[in-house]
């Protein structure tokens, strides 16, 4: 299992990759420019004046300058990965590695409307893009015994228990944008086989 640290980095290297590629049209612009500054420095150095000679020199160096820098950018970038094999060959192997977390759920409901303030809201990630979730609102134990209230987006799945209970995964740091650790992954409500439910169970 790659660590999440090994995760990131292939993740900022694509990010840069990117806007490496950004960059190829604007440095072969520059170059352009440059080409046409010094053309019209040689072209005119005796005509103009010492200080528009100056002036263009000053502009031919910028121009360069920035050339050099966008193809150390482009050089130094990596374009043997993508984001599909990124999640392929990195995230997912993660996640599949990581330990689930079990919480006991004294009771739920599903939620129709989600608000924006609706209690603590934990969107849920899946791997699988056939999976719909559904908001559910459940009452469990915090790490001290005390009684909350959570709104979780989660698959449900009948089994033979007596009491429900959540199983998900959780990262400790922010991987990207998309995968934060504020988030909750491969997110299940265990529910006993006899419950009543109005949404589609596994």
């Amino acid at each position: 299992m790659p660590s999440i640290d090994k995760v990131i980095e292939i993740q900022e290297s694509i990010i840069q990759a990117d806007s490496a590629f950004i960059l190829i049209p604007a440095e072969l612009l520059w170059i352009i420019i440059g080409i046409y500054s010094l053309m019209d420095i040689i072209k005119n150095k005796k005509t103009i004046s010492s200080s528009g000679f100056i002036m263009r020199g000053i502009f031919f160096l910028f121009t360069l300058s920035l050339v050099v820098l966008s193809s150390i950018h482009i050089m130094k970038a990596d374009f043997s990965m993508n984001e599909k094999q990124w999640k392929g060959d990195y995230l997912e192997p993660y996640m599949n590695g990581l330990p689930e977390n079990k919480t006991y759920v004294q009771d739920f409901t599903q939620i129709l409307e989600i608000h924006k303030n609706h209690n603590k809201k934990i969107k849920s990630i899946y791997f699988n893009n056939n999976v719909k979730p559904i908001w559910v609102e459940l009452d469990v134990l915090d790490k001290n015994n005390a009684s909350k209230t959570i709104s979780v987006q989660t698959i449900i799945k009948k089994e033979p228990i007596e009491e429900p209970y959540l199983t998900y995964k959780s990262i400790n740091k922010d991987i990207s944008k998309d995968y934060t650790k504020k988030a909750y992954y491969e997110t299940i409500l265990h529910i006993p086989e006899e419950y009543k439910v109005l949404v589609p169970v596994k």
